[in-house]
């Protein structure tokens, strides 16, 4: 009997060596990358850092916000420093709001800006979220619970199909464009890949972002964690507003003012601004209608600012 149990005990020891090789060699491999998008998560984390002691405006949000704010102009304008950590709706609302957590100041501003599907899920990120780990692991200080526990089944996932896609990395030609890329960014924590296009892929199309949705019904986990999130920062001195991303104008639908109205109205919230007042036609967008190009960019910062400052005085 104990010899069987020591040859189990060894054979557990060795598969858990070899979790241990796999996942290790993924985040060696990854750690700090000069050149892959999700290491861009680190620049941010940097700026947060750099002003912990300082009243800021912190923009969080998806890639809608990461593409579609000149936080330079914005800083200058209402002369208070500001840091963008946006990325990828994939990271999930809860991680967009947790990042802050640990580097905020009384007096700061959070300006959230949920794309609309945000309303209806996505609270806890895909598989991108994990990734984004093998960058930068201080990001799973703030996961959720929930994130934690998944981490280690999805690290091992992930890792694998890591290895698969360096094997297969020969025969990929790459994506030589600067959008997808850390140097992408810059210290504010903006996407500049597309500050000077004034191109657009974006076709106007019959079926709209809400029609789109798996489920059209607003999700009670998304309330739960903002009324949460913004008691802990009224504690603290913080102001939590939340504004609306931009949009091409075929993409919207009317029943989300609607599900709007509801969140706010449970979670008590300070919204401002109009969803209308983002949506703009197809040329203004470059390979999303959730990614403004250049122009549109511009013309999103200036309303943005407007209706800050209206709200902020």
């Amino acid at each position: 009997m104990n010899r069987f149990l020591k040859n189990i005990l060894l054979k557990l020891i060795i598969l858990l060596f070899f979790i241990s090789l796999i996942v290790g060699g993924a985040f060696y491999f990854n750690y700090n990358h000069k050149i892959d998008y999700p290491a861009a998560i680190i620049n941010k984390y940097q700026r947060l850092d750099s002003l912990k002691k300082t009243a800021k405006i912190i923009i969080c949000g998806g890639s809608s916000s990461s593409y579609s704010i000149d936080s330079e102009l914005l800083e200058k304008t209402l002369k208070k420093p500001v840091v963008n950590t946006s990325l990828a709706m994939s990271l999930g609302s809860k991680f967009h709001l947790n990042i802050t957590k640990d580097y905020l100041q009384k007096g700061d501003v959070i300006l959230y800006i949920p794309e609309y599907e945000y309303y209806y899920g996505k609270e806890n990120g895909d598989d991108f979220l994990y990734t984004t780990a093998f960058y930068y692991p201080k990001v799973v200080k703030d996961f959720t619970t929930k994130q934690k526990d998944a981490f280690f089944e999805k690290a091992f996932r992930l890792s694998i199909k890591y290895y698969i896609g360096a094997l297969n990395k020969k025969n990929d030609k790459g994506n030589k464009s600067l959008q997808y890329k850390r140097e992408s960014y810059d210290y504010l924590g903006d996407n500049i890949s597309l500050r000077s296009s004034i191109n657009s892929k974006i076709e106007v199309t019959l079926k709209n972002r809400y029609q789109k949705l798996k489920s059209k019904k607003v999700s009670k986990e998304f309330i739960i964690f903002l009324k949460k999130i913004n008691a802990e920062y009224v504690k603290k001195g913080i102001t939590l507003l939340i504004t609306y991303p931009p949009l091409e104008k075929s993409q919207f639908d009317n029943r989300f003012l609607k599900d709007i109205d509801k969140v706010k109205r449970e979670t008590g919230i300070t919204f401002f601004g109009n969803p209308n007042d983002y949506l703009y036609s197809a040329d203004l967008f470059y390979d999303s209608s959730y990614h403004l190009n250049g122009k549109g960019r511009i013309l999103r910062t200036k309303k943005l600012i407007k209706t800050l400052k209206e709200q902020l005085n």
